[in-house]
């Protein structure tokens, strides 16, 4: 009898590093696809021209939304095809409203996906939001494999 044997568990997925997103410093990547799902790691409000922070509370949060959204663009997914979204912010009553404000003009007006919002004592270089991702993004054929329109 043959006993069988466990695949690799790190078979299957690839780490992204798009053209255009913002430079990893450390450890980390920025995102991973595993699958038909695209994972994107905690995005901030760096810019990726200069990988700084950029200025101003609203443009960040803004900005952590276009990061996130040029990893998922890069495997074939759109802020629509978002499964799941985690943000954390500084300050819940101070960066939410912000946090809501850009996803209604990323998301059209919804429909939205599913969220956790979280308020940390602080994140690194003392940013005031992240927000991280996934996508669902089918592999194969074109557009991902399925209708976008």
């Amino acid at each position: 009898m043959t006993k069988p044997t466990r695949a690799d568990p790190h078979e299957g997925v690839r780490y992204l590093t798009p053209e255009g997103a913002i430079e990893h410093t450390g450890t980390w990547t920025v995102g991973s696809r595993a699958g038909d799902y695209v994972f994107v790691a905690g995005m901030r409000g760096i810019d990726p021209a200069t990988n700084t922070l950029v200025e101003g509370d609203e443009a960040r949060v803004m900005q952590g939304f276009r990061n996130m959204q040029l990893i998922a663009a890069s495997e074939g997914a759109r802020l629509q095809d978002a499964v799941r979204l985690t943000v954390y912010v500084t300050d819940m009553g101070k960066h939410r409203p912000l946090v809501n404000k850009a996803q209604e003009e990323h998301w059209a007006g919804g429909p939205y996906p599913p969220r956790t919002s979280l308020e940390v004592a602080s994140l690194n270089q003392d940013d005031i939001f992240e927000v991280e991702g996934t996508f669902y993004a089918p592999q194969g054929g074109e557009n991902g494999g399925r209708d976008r329109d």
